[in-house]
């Protein structure tokens, strides 16, 4: 008995120290380049997107589609949440790497601090929202030019420039606009043409995860062993620009993800649908059919169409974008779905949503859980191709 009377005290500490890993400012070894926290005013609720995108055609419309995406529940994920806590433990801060792609919101709106996700509010729990995406400029600055203030500029600053993409390091538009590929746009707010929006780039630029401390701490930078040499810093807390993150392309250093380069490295990312019978045959069938069967060649205004991250996972379909009157339908209308591989978050969500266990956004709409269960579907189909 006398043991026990050391020991039990002795987990309760152990205990209480694992409840307190958190920073309250983020360390500059966590910090990245791109549009920084408060810089470009709160982003607007999907709930607002709705109201024109969503309510009138669950086949095609965004909300819907969205609202049963990973995307939409990024915020909500319990994975995400298990381990920002783990890298809370290993690092002191690092959550905040976390947050900044799983509740963009959230990040952008100054909340992801204690980095813990304490800090984090209910309408954060969307995840990946609507605003975020569209207001997305090319971090090479070719196009529109989003804010990005020194040292915090997400590109190898050379003429031409060439963006730094992956681990969330955006370079988000500052007015009011709405940026998406239509030129002909015909929509009830401002709204501008933006070709990065078919670029594989512009999904790399989350779908490539770095870890910027591995790759200035980190004896061999976290990096392949064939890799180039790493600009680093080397030394805890040093002053921002003299960092990994801030020298080097997200692919050099602090490998945890790669699933943006391994893919533009490959062939499908230079073919164009139009030439899919020069694919190897066995490419030629499951997913990448499916691809080529919705797309079918280039987009409607001309644009050559490869296959791409959207290709695939914001398929075309032929419908209305939005419920007003003279919009044109679309035969190259983007599917909001993102459909990948997972239909088990789905059930996890929905299952912690009755239980009331939610971190974040519980108490969930029946449509935003037929939205899950149809996101769950679609991922299985998608897998059985």
């Amino acid at each position: 008995m006398r043991k026990i009377c050391y020991v039990a005290p002795l987990f309760a500490a152990l205990f209480l120290t694992g409840l307190i890993y958190a920073a309250l400012t983020v360390p500059t070894d966590i910090q990245q380049p791109g549009t920084q926290p408060e810089e470009v005013g709160n982003l607007e609720s999907p709930d607002k997107c709705d109201n024109c995108h969503g309510g009138y055609n669950r086949a095609v419309e965004p909300a819907f589609n969205w609202r049963g995406s990973m995307m939409a529940n990024a915020g909500r994920d319990p994975i995400f949440w298990a381990t920002l806590a783990i890298a809370e433990q290993d690092f002191d801060g690092a959550g905040d790497l976390c947050i900044r792609c799983h509740s963009t919101g959230g990040w952008y709106g100054g909340r992801s601090t204690p980095t813990d996700g304490s800090g984090l509010t209910a309408g954060d729990a969307d995840g990946v929202d609507c605003d975020t995406c569209h207001k997305m400029t090319n971090p090479n600055n070719s196009e529109h030019l989003g804010v990005m203030k020194p040292p915090f500029i997400a590109n190898d600053r050379k003429t031409p420039a060439t963006g730094y993409y992956g681990s969330g390091m955006l370079s988000l538009w500052g007015g009011s606009h709405k940026l998406g590929p239509y030129s002909d746009a015909v929509a009830r707010h401002q709204s501008m043409q933006s070709k990065f929006h078919r670029d594989v780039d512009f999904c790399g630029s989350c779908h490539e995860v770095s870890n910027p401390a591995i790759g200035d701490l980190a004896h061999n930078n976290g990096k392949q062993a064939t890799g180039d040499p790493v600009i680093a810093s080397g030394a805890l807390g040093s002053p921002v620009d003299i960092k990994a993150a801030f020298n080097n392309f997200p692919y050099q250093y602090g490998i945890v993800e790669r699933t943006f380069s391994e893919f533009k490295a490959g062939i499908l990312s230079g073919t164009l649908v139009r030439d899919y019978s020069s694919l190897p045959k066995d490419l030629q069938a499951g997913a990448i059919k499916a691809a080529f069967d919705s797309a079918k060649g280039d987009y409607s205004d001309g644009t050559a169409r490869y296959f791409s991250c959207q290709t695939c996972h914001v398929r075309a379909v032929t419908g209305l974008g939005c419920n007003k009157s003279g919009v044109p339908i679309r035969s190259d209308l983007p599917l909001h779905d993102m459909t990948g591989g997972n239909y088990w978050v789905p059930d996890a969500i929905i299952y912690q949503n009755t239980q009331g266990s939610l971190r974040l956004g519980g108490g969930l709409t029946a449509v935003q859980i037929d939205a899950l269960n149809a996101g769950k579907a679609r991922a299985q189909q998608q897998l059985n191709l």
